[in-house]
């Protein structure tokens, strides 16, 4: 299995829905096969201060979750997208209406942060069966055997499906997303090594993560690291997403 370099995450609708298409289409000419885009929020319970930043900006904008929805219609030229999300906006769509309205995107699964796990089980069944699984979100409290669990009720379809739809999330520490942390990687390292006895899925670890040494060590451990504040902020001051992506998708440079 080759290792997915970086998982990016983008807000959508920021700096706006109309150069979305844009983004992506550069994150697809840099070779990233997945990428997380966030449906902004009003409430974003799990996101740090960068984050809430670019949601409110974005919600200014105009950039609802049905506006989102619409604005990705269409678009071919783009990563695979795992829609990083919170639950009431799924609910206020319903899952009939999300899953036609996913049908024409390039969307492949879904990252729903604050669903309890076992929550929503016909509404996850649903949109499961539809061909859009819920990412398996594992925190540092997650025991082993509640890992287990997750991992068997959102099972990995198999090596002939695409990166976005197998990857289960190894969230790095406890807190909300964000850069400007000192991140001791040694606890991550024992958690991956652990999960490696449980399943052989594609793993991903995010929140805090930034510098290029931190995602190499990430790599390092056989994983993909996730880069989504540090990325967004540097877009918002104006840097291109390939002068921010492309030192950091390989090696320590």
């Amino acid at each position: 299995m080759s290792l997915n370099p970086l998982l990016p995450f983008l807000m959508a609708g920021d700096p706006s829905l109309e150069v979305l298409p844009r983004l992506l289409s550069e994150a697809k000419a840099l070779g990233l096969e997945a990428l997380e885009l966030g449906l902004p929020h009003s409430d974003p319970i799990a996101d740090g201060p960068l984050l809430q930043a670019a949601a409110q900006r974005a919600i200014g904008r105009g950039a609802t979750p049905l506006r989102v929805l619409e604005a990705l219609a269409g678009i071919t030229d783009s990563p695979d997208l795992i829609l990083f999300t919170y639950l009431n906006p799924l609910l206020q769509i319903g899952a009939g209406r999300l899953q036609s309205m996913l049908a024409p995107t390039p969307v492949k699964a879904l990252l729903v942060v604050d669903l309890p796990f076992g929550e929503e089980p016909v509404f996850e069944a649903d949109l499961r069966t539809a061909g859009y699984p819920m990412v398996p979100l594992l925190a540092p409290t997650t025991t082993l055997e509640r890992a287990r669990q997750i991992l068997s009720e959102r099972p990995d379809p198999g090596a002939g499906a695409p990166f976005a739809q197998r990857f289960a999330y190894v969230v790095a520490r406890l807190g909300v997303t964000g850069t400007g942390q000192a991140m001791d990687l040694g606890p991550v390292s024992v958690r991956v090594q652990q999960l490696r006895t449980l399943s052989d899925r594609p793993l991903a670890v995010g929140f805090g993560l930034s510098d290029p040494q931190s995602l190499a060590r990430v790599r390092s451990l056989g994983a993909t690291p996730v880069i989504g504040s540090a990325l967004v902020q540097e877009l918002a001051e104006g840097r291109s997403l390939k002068l921010v992506l492309a030192p950091r998708m390989v090696g320590d440079a």
